[in-house]
This record gives structure tokens, sequence and C-alpha cells, in this order.
């Protein structure tokens, strides 16, 4: 490889990495405004919710249109197609004067946010190979595992400067930056355009659904997840309107949970060394089972208890961290040679059941800390029955 050409897929790479954190800043940004904008909206807290929930289901099936497309429409068109339509989705929730037009600005907003979490693996894909693409993968996981830390305390300073609106502006110009960039600094890196084949993609689609292995993790991986959507969702009412803490005091619990569940990816790379993988999955999933029992009691007896809300996330949060690890590997290995629609198809079972129980939870109004527990019980009991469903009942 020239001088020139590793400074090109630098530039690309670099391009990439500062669009990663759109999808998940776009999930926990404005989570500490929640319960402004339901003033602000004169709306009810479960339509708030859902703002969240349908970004969430977009987010889902726009990862698997976009892993269908991109092979054959090439990765720059499609990552600037959603990325334009992410920016447009943007500013349309920044000036939405209702209710109804957030929500549905927000569906386009993750229909959009898709295309940079299915296309960053692409591309790098595209771009690197052995190490390196090892390295790539790094920095990406690093990066996507970061914004949604940092997110919150940014959404939560914004909020408190002009309102709950400087979020989606912020979030406007971001994508525009990026539309800019894609078209100046990105250039096309897929060399073999395939034929366009929903046949075939549904067919490969259906063959990785009735393995088990897949399903199962992730079932699990979308469940573990949920804790942390269980508290973007619900602790900023509790927080905020029950306990009357400020949308900054969110933010920092947000900061602590996010990086609870980096320490749990941390661990988990000295846990996969010396553990079984399935004996870890099993362990795992009964200790949330036991705790989201325990806190669902302790609930009753300490309703206003913010120590006890933070028990339960920072677990959910940690356990999320720690077995996504073992459930990938889990989930790919059947599948050597078929990873982007198997990850077309984890995208999309992921974030649409990860949105579609959030719009469920969104009927729960908190008004202590048990709601909330009532919530990570349902999420642990499913954690529970997906490990169940995986290593004990078989599928021809």
């Amino acid at each position: 490889m020239t001088k020139s050409m590793q400074n090109s897929h630098r530039l690309i790479f670099a391009t990439v990495l500062f669009l990663v954190p759109i999808s998940q800043a776009a999930i926990d940004i404005y989570s500490p405004s929640l319960p402004n904008i339901m003033k602000n909206l004169q709306t009810t807290e479960s339509n708030v919710q859902l703002t969240i929930s349908l970004f969430l289901v977009a987010l889902g099936l726009g990862q698997y249109l976009y892993g269908a497309i991109s092979d054959n429409l090439g990765r720059k068109k499609t990552l600037f197609i959603g990325m334009f339509i992410f920016t447009v989705a943007s500013y349309f929730s920044y000036k939405a004067d209702n209710i109804y037009v957030l929500i549905i600005s927000r569906f386009f907003q993750g229909l959009g946010s898709a295309s940079i979490a299915v296309l960053s693996k692409a591309i790098s894909v595209d771009l690197y190979e052995g190490v390196s693409l090892m390295k790539a993968s790094a920095w990406i996981g690093l990066i996507w595992g970061v914004a949604p830390i940092i997110a919150p305390v940014i959404g939560g300073y914004l909020d408190a400067l002009g309102g709950w609106r400087l979020c989606f502006l912020f979030l406007t110009v971001y994508g525009f930056i990026g539309c800019i960039f894609i078209l100046f600094f990105i250039k096309e890196t897929l060399n073999k355009y395939e034929p366009f084949s929903i046949n075939g993609i549904l067919r490969n689609s259906i063959i990785i659904l009735r393995n088990k292995d897949f399903l199962g993790s992730t079932l699990i991986v979308s469940a573990t997840n949920l804790g942390l959507f269980v508290f973007t969702l619900m602790a900023p009412f509790f927080i905020q309107v029950i306990a009357k803490k400020s949308q900054i005091y969110f933010s920092y619990l947000a900061l602590v949970v996010g990086v609870i569940y980096i320490l749990g990816a941390y661990v988990s790379n000295f846990a996969v060394k010396y553990f079984e993988g399935d004996k870890v999955i099993k362990l795992v999933s009964k200790v949330l089972l036991f705790f989201g029992i325990f806190v669902l009691i302790f609930s009753v007896l300490y309703p206003f208890s913010i120590i006890l809300l933070m028990l339960i996330s920072s677990l959910f949060a940690f356990s999320s961290g720690f077995l996504y690890p073992f459930l990938v590997s889990r989930m790919f290995a059947p599948f050597e040679n078929k990873a982007g629609i198997v990850s077309a198809n984890y995208g999309i079972i992921s974030y649409a059941f990860s949105g579609l129980v959030t719009i469920l939870l969104s009927y729960i109004k908190v008004k202590s800390v048990l709601e909330i527990s009532i919530a990570y019980f349902i999420v642990s009991l499913i954690t529970f029955l997906s490990s169940v469903f995986m290593f004990k009942i078989k599928i021809k």
C-alpha cells in the first residue's frame, strides 16, 4: 500500500470515527430533558418515552435496510443518504411544536442514524484486514461505548443553558457537518458491487433465525441492553420530578451507569480467557433474576431510594458490558462467511425488540422506584428465559 493510499484510508476512517457516536448519542443526549419536554409540549410521560422507543425500532429496521443496500449502492452514497435523513429529522425535532411531530421526527432520526451503525463496520472491513482491522474495530467499539456516557452530561448542560431544543439543534449541526465530511473526505471503499437480491437476503435470514445460538444470544443482548434503556426512559422522571433533583444531577448519575458499563466490558476482556462462556451466561442470567426479585421487594420498603435505583441500574449496566463478548462470539460462530447478514439480523432484532418492549414499559407511570423495579424485573425475567431457551430448548 502506497503512502498516499494509507493517508486516504486514515482520512476515511477518521471521518467514520467522527460519525460513530451519532446513533448512541441521539438516544441519550436528551434523556435529562424528558420531564421538561413533557411540560413544554403539554403531553404525557408515555408519549415522551415513545420518542425513544420508536427511535430504537427505526434504528433496528434501518440497520437491516442499509446492510442490504450498501453492497449494491455503495458505502458513500448509502452513508450520505442516512446522514441526510438524520440531519433533516434532527432539525424537525428541534422545531417540533407538538409531541406527535417530535415522535415522527425521532423515528426518522433513528432510521437515518442506523446507516453509521452498519457502515462503520462495513467500511472498516473494506479498508483493513488482519491486525489492522482488529485495531480499527477496537477504536469503533471504544467510541461507540463512550458516546452514551458523555451524551447525557452534554445534554444536561444544554438543557440547563437553553432548554431541550438545544439538544436537537446540537444533533442537527453534528449531522450537517457529518454530511459535509462524507462528501469531501470519504471515497467509495466498495470494490465489488453485489446485485440486490431480496430472495437471497430473506433465505439467509431464515437460516440465521432458525439457529438457537444466534437467536438466544441476540435476545439476551437485547434484554441486558433493555436495562440501560429502562434507566434512560424512566429514571429522569423519578430523579427530576419525584426526587426534585436537577437535570445536571441526573446526567451525572447517567455518567456513573455508563462508566460501570465500560467497566463490565473491561473485566470481560480478562474473564473470556479463564471462564467457559456457557457457564458465565447461565450464572449472570440467574443473578440478574435474583436481584430483579430482590430490588422489587426492597422498592416496596424504600420506594424513594436513589441508592436502590442506582444499585439495580449499575448491575444491569455491568452485566450488559460483561456478557457482550461471550454472546457475540456464540452468535457469529455458526456463520463464518455471513458476518454482514448476521449483523443486519442482529441489529433489527436487538433494537426493534428493545423498542417494542420499551413502548410497553412507557405505559408504566413512574411514581417511585417501585415502577422502575417492576420494569427491571420484567427485563431480568426476559434475560433468564432467553438463557433457558438457548441452552435447553431444541430446535429441529
